[in-house]
């Protein structure tokens, strides 16, 4: 039992270091000029560290223009998958109709779908509309591939909470969409934060589809990042403080949830 223990614990920190120590070594490249990273001993002396890079990037309108986009995108994908998958999610929950399972099993077979199949269909189907190149069109190819997932994670947590709540609510005089706003959503915040961060981090950190999708018209981050990776050369610097920067929102979003992340995660594992 006691090895059990130490094994458990020592594949745990292998995991987190696994986890933290590439981030880490991106937080140190991004605070050393590009000739120390370059040079042929690695020079990383305290003497030489900086912001300067933090500094250029952030006062870069080629930079802040993707971070806007990014943030705009990612925003508006999760609001609009939260608002129309807790709809649907509980739907499936409380009612029972012909087909509901397929309907589900076939929603979680579509995202099985590598999303390099679906990459010309797409930029097709965009053009034709005139979405191409545009934030709407993310948005919506971001919904599409996201929604289903959403709904598949709170489908167990709207199943959860007991009917008989929903029907004294109804003797009080609520109507269906009022319990769902009262009774049924408060009840179900872990389920919602995870889901939400879920579908942040998806739409906010995507590269390929943001990548086949836009141009230079109206740049994500993920693809601006990416452009200091040049052919013959590399701004390890600019690179390291990108990543960093693109990271950042992730990582303070998912610090001030994480409560309702674990909770979420656990009582999705065990209720579903």
């Amino acid at each position: 039992m006691i090895a059990r223990t130490l094994i458990h614990r020592a594949l745990v920190v292998l995991l987190v270091l696994y986890l933290v120590v590439p981030f880490g070594w991106m937080v140190v490249y991004s605070a050393f000029p590009s000739s120390n990273l370059r040079s042929a001993r690695m020079d990383l002396s305290p003497a030489d560290l900086t912001l300067a890079s933090y500094t250029a990037l952030l006062s870069d309108s080629t930079f802040l223009v993707p971070i806007r986009n990014s943030l705009i995108v990612a925003a508006a994908t999760t609001l609009i998958c939260m608002a129309l998958g807790s709809l649907c999610a509980y739907v499936f929950a409380r009612f029972r109709f012909r087909g509901q399972q397929t309907l589900l099993l076939g929603m979680m077979a579509v995202q099985a779908i590598p999303a390099v199949v679906l990459a010309v269909p797409l930029f097709v189907l965009l053009r034709s509309f005139g979405l191409y190149d545009s934030m709407l069109g993310m948005i919506l190819t971001y919904t599409a591939f996201i929604l289903p997932l959403v709904i598949w994670m709170m489908v167990s947590f709207f199943e959860s909470i007991p009917v008989n709540l929903e029907k004294a609510a109804r003797v009080d005089g609520c109507t269906r969409l009022g319990i769902v706003r009262r009774v049924v959503l408060p009840l179900s915040e872990p389920g919602l934060a995870a889901a939400s961060i879920f579908a942040f981090i998806t739409a906010w950190s995507d590269f390929f589809l943001a990548k086949v999708l836009t141009s230079n018209n109206t740049p994500l981050l993920p693809v601006r990042t990416a452009a200091f990776q040049g052919i013959f050369a590399m701004d390890y610097t600019a690179a390291a403080t990108a990543g960093v920067i693109t990271a950042l929102p992730v990582l303070v979003l998912a610090l001030l949830a994480q409560k309702w992340i674990v909770q979420g995660i656990t009582e999705g594992a065990v209720k579903g």
